[in-house]
């Protein structure tokens, strides 16, 4: 048998953290959202019929985890995703989910 690895300690910590944040579905539905378009934190409260508090607040723990950036433009601050990488995570979940649906049928 050849040599099986293991994931380092710390990747591991950092990766259970990410897998955390996406067990959220509002802040799976951010991610999906800001797949799509940059927004600002007022579109998309709207579009998940938040208040923007509780928006902000997702928000912030998604820039903490470098899911999300922001910058700013005039007095609005946009979010986008932070790379291919996160799209990448929420595409190929996506196509799992629909994946095991079709099989359960």
């Amino acid at each position: 048998m050849s040599e099986i690895k293991k994931i380092n300690q710390d990747v591991l910590d950092d990766a259970n953290k990410i897998f955390k944040l996406l067990g959220n579905p509002v802040r799976l539905q951010i991610l999906y959202i800001l797949s799509q378009e940059k927004l600002n934190v007022g579109s998309i409260a709207e579009i998940l019929e938040l208040e923007q508090s509780a928006t902000s607040h997702q928000l912030s723990l998604l820039k903490e985890a470098q899911l999300v950036t922001s910058e700013r433009d005039g007095k609005s601050i946009y979010y986008q995703l932070d790379d291919n990488h996160v799209s990448h995570i929420i595409e190929d979940t996506l196509k799992h989910v629909e994946h095991s649906q079709k099989h359960k049928k």
